[in-house]
């Protein structure tokens, strides 16, 4: 029926209006898989301006950008990874919190299957602080997330702190375009195209309503502290994290990135780390439970991908969601 197709045309506008959105505001990291150890700007301001940035431009739109690091901002990257990891990290023969030296930092990593872990930190981080600097003043608009053309973990085995550092970087831009202005009128004026439609997909409409009503899900804060946490519900929760050892017991405490107070959870399937929203379910406000994760296989922290971990999550807050119809009224 026409009123049908007008509400399928409205949500399917809407939907990607608001997909275009989410990318441009989207972190670049996501709930509870800790792609990299929590580092702050800070520490960079005075030691992070590249000395020279060599573009290439390359085929289909893309560029490949090889950026000199200074040594004083490959050092004070390393320097920061070791200070943060100090705090949470406990080696017998050193106090909690205490300056431990990088060598003896590098070695507990490496006995856990963390080798160079200290080093891939610090180049992620160089990466994130300089890309966008040179970028701007290449005068170069990316699309979507430059990435390095050498693995982090191949540069690791060459990175010296303190030493010059090349990040072989390949980036999308977007294509210049060059008008013919010989016949003194504006070139695409006139100008046809063709386009195939492709195929009706029930099975991606149906998705991605599924997930314009998930964005605009309410909730509603539960009173009764014995109400049990149900699929669909979300719950505040306060989470500390720990390496699993060999027999099911807490390790070494993950990074802070993978812990947090007051953090949002919502219970569905598929959002977060394999076994954290079932450890979730059936708790109440106040109680504190240990739950045991994995993390996935593809993660880009690879001292962390395909491990397992425990985790106390505490109930700080339970919230019923309400997820809402597919009407005009949603429509309008």
């Amino acid at each position: 029926p026409l009123r049908k197709r007008r509400i399928l045309y409205i949500l399917t506008m809407r939907f990607q209006f608001a997909s275009i959105l989410a990318l441009l505001v989207a972190p670049t990291s996501q709930a509870f898989v800790p792609h990299q150890f929590p580092i702050r700007a800070a520490f960079l301001q005075q030691s992070t301006t590249a000395r020279d940035a060599t573009v290439t431009r390359l085929p289909d739109s893309a560029v490949e950008i090889e950026i000199e690091v200074p040594g004083a901002a490959t050092k004070a990257a390393y320097d920061k990874v070791c200070t943060e990891l100090s705090k949470t990290i406990h080696i017998p023969g050193f106090r909690k919190g205490s300056k431990i030296p990088p060598q003896v930092l590098e070695q507990r990593m490496s006995a856990n299957g963390g080798r160079n872990a200290l080093k891939v930190q610090a180049i992620n981080e160089l990466l994130g602080q300089l890309v966008e600097s040179a970028l701007k003043e290449e005068s170069l608009d990316p699309i979507g997330q430059p990435s390095l053309k050498i693995p982090a973990e191949e540069l690791a085995d060459s990175y010296k702190p303190g030493e010059d550092l090349i990040l072989p970087v390949k980036c999308d831009v977007w294509p210049e375009i060059q008008w013919d202005q010989s016949q003194g009128e504006k070139p695409y004026v006139g100008i046809t195209g063709k386009y195939t439609r492709k195929p009706f997909d029930q099975v991606k409409l149906d998705k991605a309503l599924n997930d314009l009503k998930e964005r605009y899900a309410t909730t509603e804060p539960v009173t009764d502290t014995t109400y049990a946490l149900q699929m669909g519900d979300a719950c505040n929760v306060n989470m500390v994290g720990y390496m699993a050892t060999a027999d099911g017991e807490k390790g070494e405490p993950l990074p802070n990135a993978a812990s947090g107070d007051n953090v949002e959870v919502v219970l569905g399937p598929g959002r977060y780390m394999e076994g954290l929203v079932e450890g979730i379910v059936g708790a109440t406000v106040g109680e504190t439970r240990q739950v045991s994760v994995s993390f996935p296989d593809k993660l880009k922290d690879k001292t962390l991908a395909g491990k397992r971990a425990i985790f106390d999550v505490e109930i700080v807050q339970a919230s019923t969601r309400t997820v809402p119809e597919v009407t005009d009224e949603f429509a309008a």
